[in-house]
């Protein structure tokens, strides 16, 4: 699904994700939580290599029925490789026994790249006084060098211009070992300095746009390898965060991920000085060829105009939050899919295709499929919603009587309506998750079409498929137990907005993309359409209370 895509990694594929803020009151601060992030990643790392990652199992819907945890072994040591028309994805060895593995991690600081052996077969792990060492010892030797050459830009590229500039990097022997370094790394860690943030905006969303994209070449877009599974992010102004390319792994993989490496960090002592300094690590040199260079100036154009055209909103709603959805008898998740649809509807007049990312983990090596949540039942209630109220029907003299019975008559009709709703979407939700979705299989009829047939059916070809999957409002539910921590996207097609919210106690965090070339969209005005939408719910159903 992710490895055809030729579009840019940045905005189109990678999600960012916040951690809570920050502050140091020197660079050794900041060196001990990266050295506090590995040491966790190595942890975890170990745990998956001696098979003893913990099984989950469904909490709902054929309750205890075992999960697929493939992704979680596809988080660390990955990295997807450009390649003309399809990518690749690059996964770690499969370790033999109690064979020990050597690994590494790539700290990106001022450009540069640093490969740090942190785990050898003839000496062990390093202790994370000793990482943090070598991260100091980085941050110290970048400060001090000319500006790098900014190849990490190439990965913002799109997916063919990427490839073919590979082509021409790795025809130099210590270019081809740069990017084997890279490739085989269990993360990327990027120490970027202060700043990036827009005056314009909010300190939530200014976050985001940093682990989303770096906020532009001027500041950190080049200190980056979009093409890593995995990147941890901590800026020495505080902000801190990941971006991670997602054709390995759903975002629940790497929230679990990134949460654990907060939480140990958040109790660990600080990282014990080492007894004895290692050799300092050192940045990759690069050979870049002429053209290659005129690649890298050319991407560097390209990404910061796709930066300048993504309007991006973290919005925090605080009118109420999952207690009281459920106080409703409503999912949570159900109650804000209805919400996005009337949101939607209010705007426009209509609803559009729209994508709720479904888990198909009860299947061996499940992703996702598509809750389709624009259907029938959700545009019947989203008109009632938005429909002027009509003058009632009888001519009573009691006219506060009369406007009190029409009132609740016509709240009554709006939620029962509503529940018609809810009980379509779970319906839909159950179905995807069981395997009954309707996605998945079409995708698989394609491309199996595709390749025993060299051409496609015409009903791939039809202009209602091709709207169909055209997804016009993109939406996943990326919960987190962590306070402060939240992860967005961007929108998927042109006229489009990407929404990923976040149920909390009593809050629930969207995060809002669509671009500012459309003129069809706008993210401060869904975001006022939201709210209104989620003000409108609490009324109706508060408006049921009182007549019960």
């Amino acid at each position: 699904m992710y490895l055809k895509v030729r579009l840019p990694l940045p905005i189109n594929s990678n999600p960012g994700m916040v951690f809570p803020r920050r502050h140091f009151a020197k660079m050794e601060e900041v060196a001990d939580l990266g050295a506090l992030f590995i040491d966790d990643l190595l942890d975890y790392k170990e745990m998956l290599d001696r098979g003893e990652l913990p099984l989950e199992r469904a909490t709902s819907r054929e309750k205890g029925q075992p999960l697929c945890m493939e992704q979680f072994y596809r988080l660390l040591g990955v990295c997807r490789i450009p390649e003309v028309g399809k990518d690749r994805l690059e996964l770690p060895p499969v370790r033999q026994g109690s064979e020990e593995s050597e690994e590494l991690v790539v700290v990106a600081c001022r450009n540069y790249f640093y490969p740090i052996p942190v785990k050898a077969a003839d000496r062990g792990r390093l202790t994370p006084g000793e990482i943090q060492a070598q991260l100091l010892h980085a941050m110290v030797d970048a400060a001090g060098a000319p500006p790098a050459p900014r190849v990490g830009l190439l990965t913002s590229m799109n997916r063919d211009q990427w490839a073919k500039a590979r082509e021409q990097l790795i025809r130099d022997e210590m270019n081809r070992m740069n990017l084997e370094l890279i490739s085989r790394a269990l993360c990327i860690l990027c120490l970027d300095e202060g700043g990036g943030d827009r005056a314009d905006t909010d300190a939530d969303t200014n976050a985001m746009l940093r682990a989303m994209h770096g906020a532009g070449t001027r500041h950190h877009s080049a200190n980056r390898w979009f093409d890593k599974t995995v990147q941890l992010i901590i800026s020495s102004d505080g902000t801190i965060g990941m971006c991670y390319e997602h054709s390995a792994a759903e975002g629940v993989a790497v929230v679990r991920l990134a949460e654990r490496a907060l939480a140990r960090a958040e109790v660990a002592d600080r990282p014990a000085p080492p007894p004895a300094l290692l050799p300092a690590p050192q940045a990759m040199k690069w050979n870049v060829p002429p053209d290659v260079q005129r690649t890298i100036e050319t991407a560097a154009r390209d990404l910061d105009r796709a930066i300048s055209d993504l309007d991006h909103r973290v919005y925090t709603y605080r009118g109420y939050g999952r207690e009281f959805m459920k106080s409703c008898r409503t999912s949570p998740d159900v109650y804000i899919q209805l919400a996005l649809q009337y949101a939607y509807y209010k705007m426009y007049g209509y609803l559009v295709t729209t994508y709720e990312s479904a888990s198909l983990r009860r299947f061996r090596n499940g992703r996702v499929d598509n809750i389709r949540s624009a259907h029938g039942a959700a545009l019947a209630w989203a008109a009632a919603m938005c429909t002027a109220e009509t003058p009632p029907l009888n001519d009573g003299s009691d006219e506060g009587q009369k406007k009190v019975s029409f009132n609740l008559y016509g709240e009554q009709k709006k939620l029962e309506l509503f529940e018609e709703a809810a009980r379509k979407q779970t319906s839909i939700m159950e179905a995807n998750i069981l395997g009954k979705g309707i996605d998945n299989h079409l995708l698989g009829l394609r491309e199996a079409a595709r390749e025993s047939l060299g051409e496609l059916p015409p009903v791939f070809c039809d202009t209602t498929y091709k709207q169909m999957i055209e997804f016009k409002l993109s939406t996943s539910q990326v919960a987190t137990t962590t306070d402060g921590t939240f992860m967005g996207y961007g929108a998927v097609c042109p006229d489009g907005y990407g929404c990923s919210y976040n149920p909390k106690k009593d809050t629930i965090i969207f995060c809002i993309s669509s671009f500012t070339s459309s003129s069809v969209t706008n993210t401060e005005a869904f975001r006022q359409s939201l709210e209104e939408a989620l003000d409108s719910m609490k009324l109706m159903f508060q408006a049921r209370k009182v007549e019960n």
